[in-house]
């Protein structure tokens, strides 16, 4: 057989030769079809510079081979091949090549192997990709698929090979023309382990479908985009969610398995029964999902959702930065923490009976939660307190240098009565004189311009003080009798005492009417009084102003002394 270099030799000289060859040789070649088989095979098509040599030597796993491929191919003559012959040979036949595989993006708890993972670093077969609860990473394979493992996920790379490529040849399997070998054959496969793993199949000449492997199931895909996920605990259950394209639905431990085509979906359990292809559950609405959120946890539920539903939020559009992965039952809020200030995006979809999950929807929020809003301490939430001078206090934001305190008579804050922003303390007075309903709220300011949300609006009520009490000495002189303003539901507690600070205390009661009689004291001089409100909700009135008022000194005995005063 001549070599590769005379065979370019005769072909500049004498090219009538190579014309006489072709002429001979195809129409035999056409004439006899190759033998059909079920195994995984690639049609090689014979180029001019191909020599028999080289094809064994370099495309062939062993020079040998070749005698199979010419049997297989039913060749006129297994000595000579054509320039424009197109053979097929089997992929176990084909020389296998490492093809190069990279690890594009890790974000978050991300471990190749035992080691933690640096993002742009080759990968090889055999290696073990592992991200956490907050990690993400995407692998890209030589044909230029992508393979995305979100949260809390385990897969293994288990082949990655270039198969009868032309060794002269520097073009790369993801730009190979389809219709061309030039570059080779690609052959990938993944093994999930655990989580889930989303495939971005490109669409380049492969010696077989790109396999996801997982210890139930196989997936097979040539150029498609589609969702693989391996639940250990569930029976060993493997689903496949197909967004485009179609695949190929087998079960490892029997011969059953389904096509599954865009918009569907299966899954297949260790019991290896047949799979149920289903159709995908439409995407959520997010409409009522809120652009701005200004709290630390990021909380939000999707009124009308009577399915679970998978909730994923990422750094990027792409989803290949994914912090936050969960399930959230029907009707549950979805509760994401860890973000930091920024741009987030998220994305939703339904989660059908037998877990299959649906089409995505996507938006994208801002959250703005710091520095985040002191923590308030007074007035307390639903308290209540008689008009006057407010005390408003709380403990600052170490983080920040100003607090901003805002008070109004309505939860909207429309016309906010008091809007403080440079308070430097941790305290001040507001003098409210109106009785009603009132709300205050604060916010932390960080330098000059960088000013974090409102907490959460505390309300008070502000209580009436009490009306001054009437009263004193009955006109019959013996009794003491004290009327005042008070509402009917309201209990009354009533002091009477010898000083104006209330420390000698000579009678003391608790009423149900807003009056109250009683004898007069055996001793004469100053005496005062005072009384406070019990509401039925617990809250006690400041006490009112105090009434003052003179016992006389009783001279009626007087007149047993005056036959003494006779006598002198």
């Amino acid at each position: 057989m001549p070599t590769r270099a005379a065979f370019r030799h005769r072909h500049r000289c004498v090219p009538w030769i190579v014309a006489a060859l072709l002429a001979a040789t195809l129409p035999a070649a056409a004439a006899t079809p190759p033998a059909r088989s079920t195994e995984p095979m690639v049609a090689f098509s014979v180029e001019r510079a191909d020599t028999l040599i080289w094809l064994s030597r370099d495309v062939l796993v062993a020079p040998d081979a070749w005698r199979e491929v010419a049997r297989l191919n039913r060749l006129p003559d297994a000595n000579r091949v054509v320039p424009g012959q197109v053979l097929l040979i089997p992929t176990r036949l084909l020389r296998a090549r490492p093809a190069p595989l990279k690890l594009v993006s890790s974000f978050g708890d991300v471990r190749v192997g035992d080691a933690p993972a640096v993002e742009g670093s080759a990968l090889s077969e055999g290696q073990t990709v592992q991200t956490g609860p907050g990690g993400s990473a995407v692998v890209e394979l030589a044909d230029g698929s992508r393979l995305r493992l979100p949260p809390s996920s385990l897969a293994q790379v288990i082949a990655s090979q270039n198969l009868g490529a032309r060794p002269a040849n520097a073009v790369s399997l993801s730009t190979a023309n389809s219709d061309s070998a030039r570059g080779g054959w690609f052959s990938g496969a993944l093994r999930l382990l655990s989580g889930s793993v989303e495939v971005f199949a490109s669409k380049v000449l492969r010696a077989k479908p790109l396999e996801v492997v997982t210890p139930t199931a196989v997936v097979g895909v040539r150029g498609t985009a589609f969702r693989a996920a391996f639940n250990d605990a569930a029976n060993g259950s493997t689903r496949v969610e197909v967004v485009e394209g179609q695949v190929r639905f087998d079960a490892l431990a029997k011969p059953a398995g389904a096509d599954v085509a865009a918009g569907f979906g299966s899954t297949i359990n260790a019991a290896g029964g047949p799979p149920q292809v289903v159709k995908l559950l439409n995407a959520p609405d997010l409409s009522s999902l809120a652009a701005r959120f200004e709290r630390p946890i990021v909380r939000f539920a999707l009124p009308g959702e009577t399915t679970a539903l998978r909730v994923q939020v990422a750094a990027d559009a792409a989803f290949d930065k994914i912090v936050s992965d969960q399930r959230v039952g029907p009707g549950a809020e979805a509760r994401i923490v860890g973000l930091a200030d920024a741009t987030w995006q998220v994305r939703s979809r339904r989660i059908d009976a037998q877990g299959i999950e649906g089409f995505d929807a996507n938006r994208s929020f801002v959250l703005k939660a710091r520095p985040e809003p002191p923590a308030y301490l007074q007035p307390r939430s639903e308290s209540k307190q008689a008009v006057g001078s407010i005390a408003f206090n709380w403990a600052p934001n170490i983080e920040a240098s100003r607090v901003r305190i805002q008070v109004a008579d309505d939860a909207a804050f429309t016309n906010p009565l008091q809007d403080r922003d440079a308070l430097t303390d941790a305290a001040v007075r507001i003098d409210i004189a109106k009785p009603g309903i009132y709300f205050w709220r604060l916010a932390s300011l960080r330098g000059a311009t960088d000013a974090g949300p409102f907490g959460d609006v505390q309300r008070f009520e502000l209580r009436p003080t009490p009306e001054a009490p009437k009263g004193g000495l009955a006109a019959d002189g013996r009794s003491l009798v004290f009327t005042w303003g008070a509402r009917i539901q309201d209990r009354q507690h009533v002091q009477l005492a010898r000083d104006p600070a209330f420390k000698e205390v000579t009678e003391e009661a608790e009423l149900t009417a807003a009056e109250w009689g009683l004898a007069t004291p055996e001793r004469s001089g100053r005496y005062f009084f005072r009384y406070r409100s019990i509401e039925p909700d617990g809250f006690v009135s400041p006490y009112s102003s105090t009434l003052t008022f003179e016992v006389p000194r009783d001279w009626s005995g007087m007149w047993l002394l005056l036959p003494l005063l006779l006598l002198f």
